[in-house]
């Protein structure tokens, strides 16, 4: 079928706050230990060149071509300067607004433990078959603390010196706020 997403394909990935005005998902510096870079959106998935460019890669042993299946766990690849992995890393500050991890970007796959592994979730897709595919819903969750590392969300404004949209944080809810918790891939 079209549009279905591939192991190893660039893309970009789109958040659902407010009728999807949330931004893309990108990177920019960090002030925190161990990461490579903090995690943010910005307006345009092109901030700063291949910022807010991603790669699906596998965390089973899928290989690169194959088809990305709703319920598949994955590493989420940054394409921005030398290779990083999307990653929980230190507690969020505002617990009380459901925030439970910030994401980082970390130079191995599993900084700590489970720490860079996401499952993918898509809501529904055209054709049923459990394919994820350009612009599904889809929910990111952490498989950090045995995948209680939250959902992939967004709050606030943007990371330190990241000239974004909104800093990106796992939260304990799929919908936190307006659509939050939503996002969409997009090639590259």
């Amino acid at each position: 079928m079209a549009n279905e997403l591939k192991y190893g394909q660039a893309l970009t990935l789109q958040n659902g706050l407010s009728n999807w005005q949330g931004g893309f998902l990108d990177v920019t510096g960090t002030q925190q230990p161990d990461a490579a870079f903090a995690v943010q959106t910005a307006s345009t998935a092109k901030r700063a060149g291949l910022s807010g460019t991603w790669k699906i890669a596998s965390a089973s042993g899928k290989a690169d071509g194959t088809t990305v299946m709703s319920g598949d766990l994955v590493h989420l690849v940054s394409q921005y300067g030398n290779t990083s992995y999307l990653d929980v890393n230190g507690a969020a500050t505002a617990a009380s607004t459901g925030e439970i991890y910030y994401a980082h970007t970390s130079d191995k796959p599993n900084r700590a433990g489970t720490s860079g592994e996401w499952f993918l979730f898509a809501e529904t897709s055209s054709s049923q078959d459990g394919a994820i595919r350009t612009g599904d819903v889809v929910h990111i969750l952490s498989n950090y603390n045995n995948t209680r590392g939250g959902w992939l969300d967004t709050s606030g404004g943007s990371a330190p010196g990241g000239n974004g949209i909104h800093t990106a944080f796992t939260s304990y809810y799929t919908n936190r706020a307006n659509g939050s918790g939503a996002w969409r891939f997009a090639p590259a």
